[in-house]
């Protein structure tokens, strides 16, 4: 007797419902669909045509066809410096990738955004599971588990440093926990973001390290060792002509983009103010 054939699993059924959808969506669009940085047109041939959405109305790019190209478009920023974090808004031009099908454009796609394509789909279907940041929390070990005990305000003030538009075009779906939810900008993006990714993980035990610097190691006029470490090299840096930041995710660095963000929400207030350790004014 000869076996039934296997079902589809549900990951794959998902997988196929995402790319012909996504694919759908694009059809329904003459002028194509802008998807983080990409701008997708369906091509005359009935395959698809894909670059950055900067390049929209360039003719002098560098076309390929096969769709693991992706991977090396995605790879560096236009700099040369690696990338992370996928939906950060540095994505290079240059580049126009041809793919024949709906297939095709899903491989693209996924190496593009990982995983946004399922996700997008998953999210206008209603089933996008979600997790919250203390959820998330919850689940860390080893040097990550310390951010367990970041703040809440630390939460709020690391999501608006790492996450917004500006930094991340991904749009933030969870929150603080369930009762609390982020105060910022989530964003318009097609992409959804279900839980903190490993970027803001990695940031937020930065944060909780700041933290617990101001709550031990605040000199006479209330700044913190790292908040003087900023201040110095940003003051250096813009003396000299010559302020660059730091590679994306390396926020032991003080002219990194988000490690500055953050400052800006907490620091500046604080020098702004006027005042000293445990809320006195200074002389």
């Amino acid at each position: 007797m000869s076996e039934a054939p296997a079902r589809p699993s549900t990951k794959q059924s998902v997988a196929a419902a995402s790319r012909e959808a996504f694919a759908a969506w694009i059809d329904e669009a003459p002028e194509g669909r802008v998807f983080g940085q990409v701008l997708i047109r369906r091509t005359s041939e009935g395959g698809y045509s894909l670059r950055q959405r900067d390049d929209a109305g360039a003719a002098k790019l560098v076309v390929n066809e096969e769709p693991r190209e992706a991977r090396e478009i995605s790879k560096l920023t236009e700099w040369g410096e690696y990338r992370p974090l996928k939906s950060s808004p540095n994505l290079r031009r240059g580049w126009e990738l041809h793919v024949k099908d709906a297939r095709g454009l899903a491989v693209a796609m996924n190496y593009l955004y990982p995983a946004a394509q399922v996700h997008w789909y998953l999210y206008r279907e209603g089933s996008l599971e979600v997790t919250s940041y203390r959820e998330n929390a919850a689940r860390q070990s080893g040097i990550y588990k310390r951010i367990q005990r970041l703040s809440d305000e630390g939460v709020q003030n690391a999501a608006r440093a790492c996450c917004e538009d500006v930094v991340c075009l991904k749009k933030a779906l969870w929150n603080v926990d369930e009762g609390t939810p982020l105060a910022m900008d989530r964003g318009d993006g097609e992409i959804p973001c279900p839980e903190p990714c490993s970027v803001f993980v990695s940031f937020a035990r930065r944060v909780r390290l700041f933290e617990r610097e101001d709550r031990r190691d605040l000199d006479e006029i209330g700044l913190s060792p790292s908040e003087k470490e900023d201040l110095a090299a940003l003051v250096e840096a813009a003396s000299a002509g010559n302020v660059e930041y730091a590679r994306e995710a390396e926020f032991e660095e003080p002219l990194n983009e988000r490690r500055l963000r953050y400052r800006r929400l907490t620091l500046l207030p604080k020098l702004r103010s006027g005042r000293g350790p445990a809320g006195r004014p200074r002389d």
